[in-house]
């Protein structure tokens, strides 16, 4: 099955965020996901844990599982098991350079580096890229901008987001900041839920969340299909 991995060295690009949406949008299609958390704040663990206390389990296709103790060549072997347990895998790895994300992105069969519009986060969404490239060199990889504003950007933010797609692979949607989004991570809901529930608007939020998972399982099967 499909494995995602989310990597980005520097904290606060969205990572978290990133995994939900596309967890939830999976979901929403029918599939089941198998989402670990190697990123030692747990802030994905945590969603799962309050979720389920809270009986909030949904029909139960979003599982999340503790991979931030794992030895660094233990990741490898835990994408493996996730393998086999749902159709889609996603690893949330931690804000920090170092060889669990690279070992987990050798195993994956696309990474989304995701990423603000400033100075500090292209450069070390270069340096991601790079390490992606030393290291998993047959993986295929677009950079996310995210936590862009729908409307009024600055000039610096233009050109920090030209001076990425000239450099890197990138989506062509971006990942706004959006209520619906803060809502999935604060009420412990899925999209879906959070628009059942009326707590935000999601269209917007669903749309782009649909679409770069569209383009992501493309791609896998694109790649599939020439290796055949």
């Amino acid at each position: 099955m499909p494995v995602i991995t989310i990597a980005q060295s520097k904290g606060g690009a969205g990572k978290t965020t990133l995994a939900l949406a596309l967890a939830s949008e999976f979901e929403a299609l029918g599939g089941s996901v198998f989402m670990l958390d190697a990123d030692r704040q747990n802030s994905l663990l945590n969603w799962y844990r309050d979720r389920m206390n809270a009986d909030r389990g949904g029909e139960g296709r979003i599982t999340v599982e503790d991979a931030s103790q794992l030895r660094d060549a233990d990741i490898g072997p835990a994408i493996a098991r996730a393998r086999d347990a749902a159709q889609l895998v996603i690893v949330d790895s931690e804000g920090t350079s170092n060889f669990k994300t690279a070992y987990a992105a050798m195993d994956s069969d696309f990474v989304v580096i995701p990423t603000r519009s400033s100075r500090l986060d292209l450069e070390r969404t270069v340096e991601t890229s790079d390490m992606l490239g030393k290291m998993c060199g047959g993986v295929p990889y677009r950079v996310l901008i995210t936590q862009t504003g729908q409307v009024a950007r600055s000039k610096a933010e233009w050109e920090i987001d030209s001076q990425i797609s000239n450099a890197l692979p990138t989506f062509n949607e971006q990942m706004h900041t959006l209520d619906a989004f803060r809502a999935m991570s604060n009420y412990r809901m899925t999209l879906a839920e959070v628009e059942a529930a009326g707590l935000a608007k999601t269209e917007k939020a669903r749309r782009i969340a649909q679409g770069i998972l569209a383009d992501i399982l493309s791609e896998i099967q694109n790649k599939e299909a020439v290796n055949a």
